[in-house]
């Protein structure tokens, strides 16, 4: 249970401790989409640790990218829709000496294992891909990164405003 805790965390992308990076095709005009599925047959599917699957924070997960999705004016699909979608989740865990790690980076400390000044943390990222089905190829991706404790607790509302901030750039605005 502490390790789901873990990927929700991972989700709660609050605003101010997160870091996005998002890339995407220039040449593309995202303007001429309108419908969306789940790459995998239109069922969404966790790529990520498989120690943190559980079925239930995975369509957490996928229901709040699909709430967004349709926020920003797009509809959910058939295997004929023009985008897919697809999200991975990637955990590392790790430490750093104190004058390494800004206190600001870790809202929660952990007690130390070991001797020495040492943080105990994990370094996570949301990687949400959007893909043109008749190209076949990734259109459009956002990188959400963290660094968390490594038991924290998130609320559902924190995971719905860190996958607010990941697709924050999506579909990218025209350039004038």
């Amino acid at each position: 249970m502490r390790l789901l805790f873990t990927v929700l965390s991972l989700l709660a992308l609050a605003c101010a401790e997160v870091k996005v990076h998002t890339s995407y095709d220039t040449r593309v005009d995202f303007s001429k989409y309108k419908t969306w599925c789940w790459l995998n047959g239109c069922t969404p599917s966790y790529e990520g640790p498989r120690f943190l699957y559980d079925s239930s924070s995975i369509e957490n997960v996928a229901n709040t990218i699909a709430i967004e999705m349709q926020e920003k004016g797009f509809i959910q699909g058939d295997e004929s829709a023009e985008l897919m979608l697809d999200f991975h989740i990637v955990l590392k865990e790790d430490s750093s000496m104190a004058a390494w790690v800004h206190e600001e980076d870790l809202p929660f400390w952990d007690s130390y294992k070991e001797p020495g000044p040492y943080y105990h943390f994990l370094r996570g990222s949301l990687i949400i891909d959007v893909i043109d089905r008749e190209r076949g190829q990734v259109i459009w991706r956002s990188n959400a990164e963290r660094l968390m404790a490594l038991t924290p607790e998130m609320e559902n509302a924190d995971i719905k405003r860190g996958i607010k901030k990941a697709l924050k750039y999506f579909p990218p605005q025209e350039k004038k």
